[in-house]
């Protein structure tokens, strides 16, 4: 049969959901399994919609319930490493029910051949997109839901600020491994009022390629094309300046006559490219170069304007702003904002009405303290673990 293989991969994950074991209910992110299950079901309901384009999902949902599996024979806290497979467990997941969630919105197209293409089409559109939407990050933050980044706020206020170098372009770059909660700082100091006081304007470039624009554009265009929206151009404004005024060229010409004579803030999030096109952003446009021949070319220098770039990569961001304009993030070492962020997320994740006593009684440190100190040492000091941590508690002892 032709669809032998997807009926097995299916009764694989059924069975794997619903097996004997009682403790199926305890492993990481089994509402999302459930949920996905369910989606699965409507679509094997209409044999027109089983073909091989469920095949790799079924597969990866398989891996993934295995991996789940192993993590929940484990008996407290999980080390920051499992807890970020945990949370990449969960973006897949989410993106595989919106893509079966696409093919089931199609069940009524028919069953011919055309349709089922047109099927398979949209769902590579749809993740491809999803998974740059994972990415994507904004200026806004809750301050008040922020803890322990009080120095490193000031230290990049200073950066920022700092009276000797008032006129003087700076680039700076903010380093650190996932989780450590660069985009985080970089939103709290954006916010600030006295930052906000000192540059205008400010944008915030989230340096990930938009989830509904064109995948076959060139980055370096989409992202200018984006600065440029950012800064009030209007959006057939900027597709005329790059029809009609030779691409990538007339873009950073545009970006520069936009910033030039103004005290700018301009944030890029995400930075990944290696490329050398977007190196050295301190550089000035000179004789033997083009206008696009540099990202740093579309940056007016003399008039204060500050870069920030954030990176996973420290060599990507050493290119981008130099070696000696590097803010290495660190993990947090104080226990009691590790404790902050898993009890804010505990409290806002569970259903039961319990007391945070509860919690404490469930662990087996002896007092307060033991556990804040157990939470730090067991999320590395990462913001993201601390969250990952308390989604963890909440769904062992309070939702299920």
């Amino acid at each position: 049969m032709a669809q032998e293989i997807e009926h097995y991969l299916m009764e694989q994950f059924e069975n794997g959901l619903d097996g004997n074991d009682k403790s199926i209910s305890k492993i990481p992110r089994y509402s999302q399994f459930q949920a996905i299950k369910t989606v699965l079901k409507e679509i094997f309901s209409s044999p027109s919609l089983v073909d091989q384009s469920l095949r790799d999902k079924l597969y990866n949902l398989n891996n993934a319930l295995t991996e789940c599996r192993i993590l929940s024979r484990k008996h407290g806290f999980y080390s920051p490493e499992e807890l970020l497979t945990i949370n990449r467990i969960r973006m897949e997941l989410k993106q595989i029910k919106n893509e079966l969630k696409t093919i089931r919105g199609n069940s009524n197209r028919g069953s011919n051949r055309n349709n089922d293409e047109q099927v398979v089409s949209n769902v590579d559109s749809i993740s491809s997109k999803h998974r740059e939407l994972l990415r994507w990050t904004t200026r806004s933050v809750d301050a008040s839901k922020v803890y322990g980044f009080d120095d490193d706020v000031l230290s990049m206020e200073k950066l920022l600020i700092q009276q000797e170098s008032r006129d003087r372009f700076k680039a700076i770059g903010v380093v650190g491994r996932e989780g450590i909660g660069k985009t985080t700082l970089c939103q709290l100091v954006f916010n600030k009022p006295e930052v906000k006081d000192n540059f205008l304007p400010r944008i915030w470039v989230c340096m990930a390629r938009d989830p509904d624009g064109h995948e076959d554009e060139d980055l370096k265009v989409v992202i200018v094309k984006r600065m440029l929206v950012y800064l009030g151009v209007g959006k057939e404004t900027v597709k005329s300046i790059f029809d009609e005024k030779r691409g990538l060229e007339g873009l950073l010409c545009a970006l520069y006559q936009q910033l030039v004579g103004k005290r700018y803030l301009i944030v890029l999030d995400g930075a990944r490219e290696t490329d050398s096109w977007y190196g050295q952003l301190d550089s000035c446009l000179s004789r033997d170069k083009k206008w696009d021949d540099g990202f740093a070319f579309g940056f007016p220098k003399g008039h204060g304007g500050r870069v920030i770039a954030t990176s996973r990569n420290e060599e990507v961001a050493k290119m981008m702003v130099g070696e000696k304009n590097i803010h290495h993030l660190l993990p947090l070492s104080d226990p009691k904002s590790c404790w902050a962020i898993f009890n804010d997320t505990v409290e806002a994740n569970r259903v039961a009405d319990d007391r945070v006593e509860d919690v404490r009684a469930l662990s087996n440190a002896s007092n307060l303290d033991d556990l804040k100190l157990e939470i730090k040492l067991k999320c590395g000091g990462l913001p993201l673990a601390a969250k990952m941590m308390g989604r963890q508690w909440t769904e062992l002892y309070f939702n299920s």
